[in-house]
């Protein structure tokens, strides 16, 4: 009976020691990116002060129910090659000479914008975008001032890959 032939390369330096170490080092790195992420990301969706937002909802509804009733309605277009949003709006009793909008991201709070929109005559507003917008958006049409105060809001959205026109409308 011949002898068994010996293996003469180390172990180091062969493919399968690495590779069934290398299967739980992976997962050992990603639980580590995976805690260091939960750790130190802001979870901007997920409100800190959920008791006082509840609070404010009736609040908010009235704001949507003035408007409703003050049959409110806005049409807004953007030139975002330019940078201008101009905004016909119908129901006011008098023209205030600023409104505020607001553009609200989605996902991420850090995203949102106010454009102040000035009248420029009658029922017609103009505003100044200093970013571009992309993808969707969430609209918010107010008196200028703390939105937990004012009197009425517009609500609306837009995808801007598919439209530059939005409505806003009380909901």
């Amino acid at each position: 009976m011949p002898a068994p032939i010996e293996d003469t390369v180390p172990w180091y330096k062969q493919f399968y020691p690495w590779f069934l170490i290398a299967l739980p080092g992976s997962v050992v790195i990603a639980c580590a990116i995976t805690i260091y992420l939960a750790v130190n990301a802001d979870d901007s969706v997920v409100s800190d002060n959920y008791y006082k937002d509840g609070l404010m909802i009736n609040q908010r509804l009235e704001q949507d129910e003035r408007a409703k009733a003050l049959g409110l309605a806005a049409q807004l277009e953007f030139d975002l090659e330019v940078g201008d949003i101009l905004m016909d709006i119908t129901g006011l009793v008098q023209d205030p000479e600023q409104l505020q909008l607001e553009i609200i991201h989605p996902t991420n709070h850090e995203f949102d914008r106010i454009v102040v929109l000035h009248r420029l005559q009658g029922n017609r507003y103009r505003g100044d975008l200093e970013h571009q917008l992309t993808f969707r958006q969430y609209l918010r049409l107010s008196p200028v001032g703390d939105i937990n105060e004012v009197e009425w809001r517009l609500n609306g959205d837009i995808n801007f890959k598919d439209s530059k026109i939005a409505t806003l409308g009380a909901q």
